[in-house]
């Protein structure tokens, strides 16, 4: 399993800093998370005089008084956390390819960055994160609460989806009282017709194939056996599959939705590039976790930064 040791952490110096820095604190509250490294991304003179002043002025250098800002700002909640080494990081440059570059030095496990519902300012970068970078990323909408007690886990059974079953179980382990709901959504293939059998009698047959898998998943995870459950839903023709993932997931009034990218299997419904990032593009203000293997696009992180 790749633990979660090292975190990267982008702000902006908007009012999303506050909730990324306070959701952060949440997750390392527990034994864990090592290092987290908070990073500001600057174009030349992108700030407006009257906000610079506001941050003290300019008796020192731009990057010293950013540096200041954020700094206090990561103390107020990190202050009760000394298991953890934290660091504020000023560039100038492309906030995406800064960020890469930063968590290959670092050798990062995850990325933290924010989602703006209202706030203004890019939804740009989250998605190009999503598709360029190697590592899992944490989706925190604006508002996103520092709360975790419900993980709503989506599974279609393959390597990815037990690759997020992992790292939750990982999670869970620190957090006794955190609940899991594994989400499989399953169609009925039309193929049935051809078996010469009922659709309601193909569709038992498709949720117990479901449930005997998840069985299987509980053998290979026994801890998770008294914390988690499986929650079934079907796709009917026609259904948008992020659609029912969110909408479950606010049903079941889940803290974070969790997922592995990407599936496929022969039910693959999570497929990076397609429900992921539908999701991404919904109004959604749960927080969302994209777990990716980190030795997948080596040769492409390594072009794109070099």
């Amino acid at each position: 399993m790749d633990t979660l040791n090292h975190i990267i952490v982008g702000l902006d110096l908007s009012e999303m800093d506050e909730t990324l820095i306070s959701y952060t604190a949440l997750l390392c509250a527990k034994p864990g998370i090592e290092r987290v490294v908070f990073l500001h991304v600057r174009k030349d003179s992108d700030v407006p005089d009257e906000v610079f002043e506001s941050f003290g002025g300019r008796g020192s250098s731009e990057d010293e008084t950013i540096h200041q800002h954020l700094s206090m700002q990561v103390l107020q909640h990190f202050a009760q956390l000394p298991h953890v080494q934290t660091e504020v990081v000023i560039m100038e440059g492309s906030p995406l390819k800064e960020l890469l570059h930063l968590a290959k030095q670092h050798q990062a496990d995850l990325f933290i960055v924010g989602r703006k519902l209202r706030i203004s300012g890019s939804g740009i970068l989250p998605r190009k994160l999503l598709r360029n970078g190697r590592l899992s990323v944490l989706f925190v909408p604006e508002t996103g609460e520092p709360k975790l007690e419900h993980l709503v886990v989506g599974i279609d059974y393959s390597d990815y989806s037990m690759l997020a079953l992992d790292q939750v179980l990982h999670t869970a382990l620190n957090r006794p009282g955190l609940r899991i709901t594994c989400l499989h959504v399953y169609d009925v293939p039309t193929g049935y017709i051809t078996l010469g059998i009922k659709y309601e009698d193909f569709e038992t047959r498709m949720r117990r194939f479901a449930e005997e898998k998840f069985e299987q998943v509980l053998t290979r995870f026994p801890e998770l056996r008294e914390r988690a459950s499986l929650k079934l839903v079907k796709q009917e023709q026609g259904d948008d599959v992020a659609g029912i993932v969110l909408l479950e997931a606010k049903r079941a009034r889940a803290d974070m939705l969790v997922i592995g990218a990407k599936g496929k299997s022969a039910a693959a419904l999570f497929v990076l590039g397609s429900i992921t990032e539908k999701i991404l593009n919904k109004d959604n203000d749960i927080p969302l976790m994209v777990f990716k293997k980190k030795n997948e696009e080596i040769g492409f992180l390594d072009a794109l930064i070099s």
